[in-house]
């Protein structure tokens, strides 16, 4: 061994070359430590199972893909530009997740299963959260808009839900939503 230390992130970004590039099936602890040239403690010490390693690259991807600038603007954006960056974020990133993870999952036992799922809503409700910021903050959306039973919570739920339906077929532009997003919330009130 020619290295005795090494960092998570470092471990992070191996494991995911590694399954990006040969498959879920073929990264292991051993085959970690091997690619980094560490002793399988260090690994061990990070992550203490195939289990964990997995679970983390699943939550590095969604970090990724929304941490590092989902609600960071100069000015509050306009909501319908924000979902339609927030869908081609998806879009994009999503094929490869699915390609590279969703078949293979069957290494995992039930309950590590049921992690990932955990992580997963968490970085949904994260989303839902910024479109819930955007839509606040946009200030071209008349507040009359809104009412007892349409309310923003409402409205962005049945939004969020259309675009896990469109992304599940794998649409790759968010177009026909986006005109819808302008129509409805600019519209002038009657």
């Amino acid at each position: 061994m020619n290295k005795v230390v090494t960092s998570k992130d470092e471990l992070l970004e191996a494991a995911e070359q590694i399954t990006y590039e040969e498959g879920m099936t073929h990264l292991s602890i051993r085959s970690l430590a091997k690619k980094l040239d560490i002793s399988v403690g260090v690994v061990y010490n990070y992550f203490p199972s195939k289990a964990d390693l997995v679970l983390a690259i699943i939550e590095n991807f969604w970090k990724k893909v929304f941490h590092k600038d989902l609600c960071t603007f100069d000015e509050p954006p306009c909501f319908p530009i924000f979902y339609e960056t927030i869908y081609q974020r998806l879009s994009e990133h999503i094929e490869d997740f699915q390609a590279v993870f969703l078949g293979q999952l069957h290494v995992l036992r039930s309950e590590d299963k049921q992690k990932g799922k955990a992580l997963e809503q968490q970085y949904l409700q994260h989303i839902q959260k910024g479109f819930l910021l955007v839509l606040s903050q946009d200030s071209h959306i008349p507040e009359s808009l809104w009412t007892a039973t349409f309310t923003k919570e409402t409205f962005l739920q049945f939004l969020f839900e259309h675009m896990l339906v469109d992304l599940s077929h794998q649409r790759k532009n968010c177009q026909f939503t986006k005109e819808m997003l302008y129509r409805l919330l600019y519209a002038k009130s009657t």
